[in-house]
Parts: structure tokens; C-alpha cells; sequence
């Protein structure tokens, strides 16, 4: 999954968990804590192409709320919202040319 010869990062761990995540053996509440975790935990400088993308899927994953009676403001996430980011995240990587 990393594309050596364009100079990107290694991030099989974040590939593999949205992928497991977009296809349904991830629960949403599970992805938001092991990606926030994993992100949290990441000690390199990943680059100017994949971290916006990370991060951005880091902010929609902060903005999850699994429980919809604590869902208060426009910008909270349910599951299927959470979803759909982590789909457009994997895009965005799939065009950087992680497969």
C-alpha cells in the first residue's frame, strides 16, 4: 500500500482500518477511538499530501457522537456521517496512490 517511488509514507495501519472500517467489521464507535488513538500516538512528520487528509478524517472523527441523544450542534457526526468522511478520506488516498 505505499507507494515507494512517489516518496509518500508508509500508512498501512490508517489504510487498513478505514478500509476495515468501510466495509463493516469496524463499528463506528470503535473507528473513532482507534483512529483518534493511532493519530494521537503518531510520532513521525508524515508529509504536505497525506497528513491534511489524515487530519482532516482526525476532525471528523473528533466530531463523531455515537450516542444521538448527545448530538447538539449541526457539526456532530452520526455513524453514517463518519461514514461518508472516511469514504472521501480513503479517495483522497487512493489518489495519492495508496491502493
Amino acid at each position: 500500500m505505499m507507494p515507494d517511488d512517489r516518496g509518500l509514507p508508509e500508512i498501512t495501519p490508517y489504510v487498513d482500518l478505514i478500509d476495515r472500517f468501510l466495509q463493516g467489521s469496524v463499528s463506528a464507535p470503535d473507528f473513532q477511538l482507534t483512529y483518534l488513538r493511532m493519530v494521537k500516538n503518531e510520532r513521525r512528520i508524515l508529509g504536505g499530501r497525506v497528513f491534511p487528509v489524515l487530519q482532516e478524517l482526525f476532525e471528523d472523527a473528533d466530531r463523531y457522537v455515537a450516542d444521538s441523544r448527545l448530538r447538539t450542534g449541526a457539526e456532530d457526526l452520526d455513524d453514517d456521517g463518519l461514514m461518508s468522511c472516511a469514504a472521501r478520506a480513503r479517495s483522497a488516498l487512493r489518489d495519492l496512490g495508496y491502493t
